[in-house]
Parts: C-alpha cells; sequence; structure tokens
C-alpha cells in the first residue's frame, strides 16, 4: 500500500516532466523509513506547454495531494512546518519558472516573426498556384504532371535546406558549449591545485602558536627542571619555538605566492580563447614580456621567503629584555604573520572561487542554450521526411490515372477534383517548409545565444575598477553581509518592538502617553492663542 501510495504520479512525459516529484517522493519514502513520516502524502505533476507544443518542466509545477489527514498512526500533523515547505516549494519553482521563460524568451521572438524570406514566400506560392491551376490553366494534363511534383519538391527542398542549416547552428552551438565546458574545467583544475597548496596554511597557524605556547611555557619549563645552570641547553630550548614559529611563517608566505600564481591563472583562463578579435590584444604577451613575468614571479616568491623569516628575528633583537622575552616576542610576531598569510590566502581563494563560479555559470548558460536549440533542432528531420513524403505522394497522385478520370466528368465537379488533387500534397509541403523555417530560426538564435554567452568567459576579471569589478571583493562582501544583517536585525527588533508595545500588557503605558499628547497639544494651543 505505501509502494502504491509514494508512486509518482500518473502524469508524465517523454521530457522527464516529474523528476523533481520523483526526487520528492524517494525523499518521503527516506522519511518514511526513517521513522519521520511526512503529514501529507502526493506526487508533482506538471502541466503547460513550451518548445515544440511540450510539456512545460517548471511552469506550473503543483503538488496534488493523493491522501489527506494524519498520519495513519494517529499523529499529529505538523501543520507550521507543513506550510513552511510549501511556501519553500512555492518559491523555488517560481524561480525555476522564470529561469525557463527566460530560456524560451529568445525561441518566442523568433517564433513571432516571419522566417521565410520574400523571394522564398514568393516561390513558394507561385509554384502551388502554378500547381493548383494547371488543370484549369493548361488542357494537356501532362503539364500538370510537371507543375505539381516540381512544386512539392521545391517545398521539400526547402525544408531540407532549413534542415540543414538547423543543424549546423546547433552543432555550432554544441562545439562551443563543449570548448566552455572544457574552459571551466580547466579552472576548476588550477582552483584544486591553489585549494591543495592552501591546506598547509591552517597547519602552519597551528603550528606557529603552538610554537608561541611554549615559547611562554619555556621559562617555567626551565625552572621546573632546574636546568637554568646550564647555558648551552638553555638557549636552544628558548630559541627552539621561535625558529619553528619562523619557518612556520615562512612556508606560509611560499604557500601563499603558491596560491596567488593558481588562482591567477584559474581567473585568467579563456581569456585569449573566447576573446573577441577586437580585444585579443588586451590578453596578448610578447615573449619578453612573459619573460618578465616568469622573473617577476620567481622575485616575488623569494621575496615572501624573506618577508616570512626576517621581520620576527629583526623585531626580536630590538626589543629590550632577557633572552626569554625576546624569543616569546619572535614567536608571537611569527604565529601572526602566518594568520595573516592565512588570511590572504582565504581572501585569494575566496575571490578565485568566485571567479571560477561565473566561469562555471557562463559554461552552463552556453550548454543550456545548445541544449535548447538541440531541442528546436528535434523536429526538423521530421519535416523535412514529411516535405520528402510529400514530394513523393504527389509524383504517385500524378502518375496513377486519377486526373484521367477526373478529367472525363464534365462541368466544375472534374476541375475541381482536379485541382484537388494536385494541389493538396505541394500545399502541404508548403506548410511543413514554413514550419522549418521557425525552427531553422529558433537553432540560430539559439547557437548566437550560446556564442555570445561564452564571450563572456573571455572578462579579464583582474583588470576592472573597484566598482565594475564582476567578481567577489571579499572583504567589500562581508561588510555587505554585515550592513544587511543589521538591517534586517534592525527590522526585527521594530517589528516586535511594535508588536509589544500593542499587547495588552502596555496598554496603560499607551494611555498615558496618548493623555500627555493631549495636554501638550492643549498647552501649545494655548500658548498660540497668548501670543
Amino acid at each position: 500500500r505505501d509502494e502504491q501510495t509514494w508512486k509518482p504520479g500518473s502524469v508524465q512525459d517523454e521530457f522527464g516532466t516529474s523528476a523533481l516529484g520523483q526526487v520528492r517522493n524517494l525523499a518521503a519514502i527516506v522519511q518514511k523509513a526513517s521513522g519521520k513520516r511526512p503529514s501529507r502524502r502526493g506526487s508533482f505533476v506538471a502541466r503547460g506547454r513550451n518548445t515544440g507544443a511540450t510539456g512545460s518542466l517548471m511552469k506550473t509545477l503543483e503538488r496534488t495531494d493523493t491522501a489527506g489527514g494524519n498520519d495513519d498512526e494517529g499523529g499529529v500533523e505538523d501543520g507550521g512546518a507543513w506550510q513552511q515547505m510549501r511556501e519553500n516549494d512555492r518559491t523555488v519553482v517560481t524561480a525555476l519558472t522564470r529561469l525557463e521563460n527566460d530560456m524560451q524568451l529568445l525561441d518566442n521572438l523568433a517564433s513571432e516573426r516571419p522566417q521565410l524570406s520574400t523571394l522564398e514566400l514568393s516561390l513558394l506560392l507561385t509554384s502551388v498556384f502554378a500547381a493548383a491551376t494547371s488543370p484549369i490553366m493548361f488542357a494537356d494534363l501532362k503539364v500538370a504532371e510537371v507543375l505539381a511534383p516540381a512544386s512539392a519538391a521545391f517545398a521539400a527542398s526547402l525544408g531540407i535546406g532549413a534542415e540543414y542549416i538547423g543543424k549546423v547552428a546547433v552543432a555550432d552551438g554544441k562545439e562551443v558549449a563543449a570548448a566552455t565546458i572544457q574552459c571551466a574545467a580547466e579552472a576548476e583544475g588550477f582552483l584544486a591545485n591553489a585549494e591543495r597548496v592552501k591546506a598547509v596554511t591552517p597547519l602552519c597557524v597551528g603550528v606557529g602558536a603552538t610554537g608561541a605556547s611554549f615559547a611562554l611555557l619555556a621559562p617555567v619549563i626551565i625552572d621546573a627542571l632546574q636546568i637554568g645552570t646550564n647555558t648551552q641547553l638553555v638557549t636552544e630550548l628558548y630559541l627552539f619555538c621561535p625558529l619553528i614559529s619562523v619557518l612556520s611563517a615562512a612556508v606560509a608566505g611560499l604557500a601563499l605566492q603558491e596560491i596567488r600564481q593558481f588562482t591567477s591563472r584559474a581567473i585568467s583562463v579563456g581569456n585569449r580563447r573566447f576573446a573577441k578579435s577586437g580585444i585579443v590584444g588586451r590578453t596578448w604577451l610578447s615573449s619578453t614580456e612573459l619573460i618578465d613575468k616568469k622573473s617577476a614571479g620567481t622575485s616575488d616568491r623569494w621575496r615572501s621567503f624573506g618577508l616570512g623569516v626576517l621581520p620576527a628575528p629583526i623585531f626580536g633583537a630590538l626589543v629590550p629584555g632577557a633572552l626569554a622575552t625576546k624569543c616569546i616576542v619572535v614567536a608571537a610576531l611569527a604565529a601572526a604573520q602566518s594568520a595573516f598569510f592565512l588570511a590572504q590566502a582565504e581572501s585569494v581563494m575566496a575571490r578565485a572561487t568566485d571567479a571560477v563560479a561565473l566561469k562555471a555559470r557562463s559554461a552552463a548558460v552556453c550548454d543550456t542554450y545548445a541544449n535548447q536549440g538541440a531541442r528546436s533542432a528535434a523536429v526538423l528531420p521530421f519535416t523535412s521526411a514529411l516535405s520528402a513524403f510529400c514530394a513523393a505522394a504527389t509524383a504517385a497522385v500524378v502518375e496513377l490515372p486519377w486526373l484521367e478520370s477526373l478529367a472525363t466528368l464534365s462541368g466544375p465537379v472534374g476541375t475541381t477534383g482536379q485541382v484537388a488533387l494536385v494541389s493538396v500534397f505541394p500545399t502541404l509541403g508548403a506548410m511543413f517548409a514554413a514550419a522549418a523555417s521557425v525552427s531553422k530560426a529558433r537553432c540560430e538564435v539559439d547557437a548566437e545565444a550560446a556564442s555570445q554567452a561564452a564571450s563572456t568567459l573571455a572578462l579579464e576579471y583582474d583588470k576592472y575598477d573597484a566598482e565594475e569589478d564582476p567578481v567577489l571583493n571579499p572583504f567589500r562582501g562581508v561588510v555587505d553581509l554585515i550592513r544587511i544583517t543589521a538591517k534586517n536585525g534592525i527590522k526585527v527588533a521594530r517589528g516586535r518592538s511594535k508588536k509589544l508595545l500593542s499587547s495588552k500588557a502596555f496598554a496603560p503605558l499607551r494611555a498615558f502617553l496618548k493623555i500627555l499628547r493631549k495636554l501638550g497639544r492643549r498647552g501649545g494651543s494655548k500658548k498660540n492663542e497668548g501670543n
């Protein structure tokens, strides 16, 4: 019984309309097996029409309850949680519906315009008119036997030509989408390398902090072990912890440089590959510039190593005091350096992650438009086959003795029969050709949309100003989140304070304030009259 209850909805189609419903029903089965049964049962059913008169995946996705009330065990239904789940579902479905409508926008615009050129439309109408009027215009039926198949063959040629153009456009879009997906995958690879290098920086921070802590405990350990007379051992114990902290800071600095190199490559991948011809020069570097860039990267690496090693010992040497105090200062400073390098690494990684996500999103949009074009092109072979069938049927009709039989009938009946016989299939072929031209236009516009989406991968994310940069600025992002949190907190506090003040407990206070306002208004009016 439960299997029948939780089975997917019966209204499905071959495009996976009820896939979301199957996922939800599967989740419901899992909840039931774990003892957390939902209070209502149902399945998702999608209705509506879409490209090619197909069902819409998300437009009117709704939940139809197949059983209501409480659970069989007599449990109490959690109405608030269920209502919240329904609201969340409605919000998600609304967002997905808008996304699907946006994807359909280009196809709808292409469908609203006539796609046959004036010449093609004129030739189609002329050929169909010639085939239809040939029994009337020419007494010899041989002319009709030639004009009718020629008209149907011309309509079939237009349909087949539309199929060729549409299929080529779809292939172009698919190839562009494959290139964008490959580019996004390369960016993900560089980002993964940066993540692998960054994994050592928290370890460096932990080691540096541990060294600083043990540097504080070193004098206590020396006093407890009573080895203060052994100068060499005491010096080694004092210097061991600062040395560990300084080396950790140096490793963190080198890791930061490696992270910057990998993230820079992740951000810039695809800039030249998808750049337009007019802006490709912005990403081009000569051999000398490449050598200078490589040399600068090596110099930055050694500079980072020096900055990670030297500042703490130099500052510790300048601090007055005993050796123990100097070692504590050096270890603490090195630990702070490691933490600073970690914060920088996280900032760089956040920016690179956002840039790679933008590339992946652009690749997904490109692939989506390419698939949209493939959907539009799916009907093209069928229209071509129908056009070819009309051409073959027209040839068969004129070869059979039906025209001669109708010619023996005197009056308008025979003429009308001949006209209908030689014009029906050429007319249908012309209609199929016109339908193929609309689908061809959809394929072309989707391929162009895929190309435009791919061009966004060529954006030089590191070359923008602070205000125009499309990639996340971590510091500004944190400030914005704090601002949003404070704004929402103030809004919630105002709402709760108003609700609290409007309660019955504060009724006397509200009456007292109202009386004070009335007294204040009366006193002000008397003062104005006295003046």
